[in-house]
């Protein structure tokens, strides 16, 4: 499957699924799990098909409020973590998601330990977006009718 057909299918059954339909959501979910799986180690589309499936997790997981669903909105978000390439706007947005799922999940649990690893993935989240180089600088155009 070439690259852009493998976001461009994940993107379809994502989106396409009846909205507020569990079957549909279910099917969406099924079929991303599936492109993933079947995708090659290091596809440049990893980190985007576990968005993909991460935000379908979410929706899920609020619909339903059952722990299991956080913790394969978790897992999906550690995956996404383990795709990504350091030092890159994708790795900060892994590093982001898995803090964010860890919050959610301490919001149905309680559990004092998902907070701990929250405050862990905070710091890789802080980590991962200093590791990003910064984007160069580009000196303004003068305008001409300016005078300096």
């Amino acid at each position: 499957m070439g690259d852009e057909e493998f976001i461009h299918t994940a993107l379809v059954v994502a989106y396409t699924a009846d909205a507020g339909h569990p079957r549909g959501l279910q099917h969406a979910i099924d079929e991303i799990y599936r492109l993933l799986f079947g995708a090659p180690a290091g596809h440049p589309d990893l980190v985007i098909g576990w968005g993909v499936l991460f935000d379908l997790l979410q929706e899920r997981a609020e619909g339903s409020g059952d722990l299991d669903d956080w913790d394969a909105l978790v897992d999906a978000a550690g995956c996404m973590v383990l795709v990504a390439e350091p030092g890159t706007e994708l790795a900060v947005r892994a590093w982001r998601r898995q803090w964010q799922a860890l919050l959610l999940r301490h919001q149905a649990s309680r559990d004092p330990a998902d907070l701990k690893d929250a405050t862990v993935a905070a710091a890789a989240l802080a980590d991962a977006a200093a590791a990003v180089p910064a984007a160069p600088r580009q000196p303004r155009p003068r305008r001409p009718w300016r005078c300096d």
